[in-house]
């Protein structure tokens, strides 16, 4: 029977930079998991706040009609009819008043939904600030697993370094989104925007 020969063990296996490596892929890994979890959570935050201040709009452009309507029956009412008897000016005057006094009412509540759609539109602009912190946060993590793999294959401590930097920033814009920092300089935001 032929001898089997085993390959020696390889010497770069012990290489520390492999370890380092091996490392910083699960770490970027486990981190743009978690990342993407509450990511997730802020899109359907996003998507509910679009709902509301779309039906507040909806509401506003709703009430502003009604208010319209009411006005142009008051109005139509407030006008005396020839040969009028005193009890059907009385019911006149009486309906003309309705309609003015639910003009005012449709006028303060269409305010109201005015408010909550600027409200909602602000809590959306909030929750795409924290969105586009971790689409920078993802991007970058994933440029530098990149660097990381390339680093694995060419044994280099340099460009090991020099993946470590979109790491840096990942992790920072990735923070800054579960912390709620504020991010909103002009390197970011035009990094952000080119990605948009």
């Amino acid at each position: 029977m032929a001898e089997i020969e085993l390959p020696e063990k390889l010497s770069d296996s012990n290489n520390p930079l492999d370890s380092w490596v091996g490392l910083m892929v699960v770490i970027i890994a486990t981190f743009i998991g978690i990342c993407n979890v509450k990511d997730d959570n802020i899109v359907q935050q996003m998507q509910l706040r679009q709902v509301e201040r779309n039906d507040s709009w909806a509401w506003f452009q709703a009430r502003n009609i009604r208010q319209a309507v009411y006005e142009g029956v008051a109005a139509e009412l407030s006008v005396p009819q020839a040969n009028e008897t005193p009890e059907i000016k009385s019911f006149r005057e009486a309906k003309s008043e309705e309609f003015r006094l639910k003009s005012e009412s449709q006028e303060k509540k269409a305010e109201k939904q005015k408010a909550d759609a600027e409200e909602a539109q602000q809590g959306y602009d909030k929750l795409n600030e924290m969105d586009d912190q971790f689409d920078l946060c993802d991007a970058a993590l994933a440029v530098s697993l990149a660097l990381m793999g390339v680093t694995a294959l060419t044994k280099r401590w340099g460009l090991f370094f020099f993946a470590l930097i979109p790491a840096i920033i990942g992790f920072i814009m990735g923070l800054a989104g579960f912390c709620g920092w504020d991010t909103n300089f002009a390197m970011i935001k035009s990094i952000i925007k080119i990605l948009s």
